[in-house]
């Protein structure tokens, strides 16, 4: 038996005048109302911590992940004369050029006076000079 039914036995045997007792009788049917939204709402509570739970538990399993993706895709990055040099898992751990602007892999010449450039010719257009690298490399291997 709840609270709100006790007084309503209660109400019953307290001589009220009608209009008192129907307003008490109202008050009581709100309290009872509320009561069951009160119920209602505490269940749709826990049934959100539990989905809280869950979402929380799959963001940390997904934090970890990328965390575990990021390490492997992790990438060296060294700019030399205007071109982008990686080292990492995509280029087998060796440096490689790539465009700046992209990030795509640069196209070199065979001529050495030809200008190296971005793979991307439609949209990047990207384009550099090969000879100032080779000038660079030739001296190097002199000095």
């Amino acid at each position: 038996m709840s609270l709100v039914d006790v007084a309503r036995d209660a109400l019953k045997e307290i001589p009220l005048s009608e209009v008192l007792r129907e307003r008490v009788s109202l008050a009581l049917d709100r309290l009872a109302e509320a009561e069951r939204q009160i119920t209602v709402l505490q269940t749709e509570k826990g049934g959100f911590e539990m989905q809280l739970e869950r979402e929380r538990l799959d963001h940390e399993k997904t934090k970890k992940e990328l965390q575990r993706l990021q390490e492997l895709l992790r990438e060296e990055i060294r700019l030399v004369l205007g071109v982008e040099f990686r080292k990492g898992s995509r280029t087998g751990d060796k440096w490689q050029p790539f465009c700046p602007k992209c990030h795509l892999p640069v196209v070199f010449s065979r001529s050495p006076s030809d200008p190296i450039f971005c793979q991307d010719q439609r949209v990047c257009c990207w384009i550099s000079s090969a000879q100032s690298l080779h000038v660079q490399n030739e001296s190097r291997s002199l000095g």
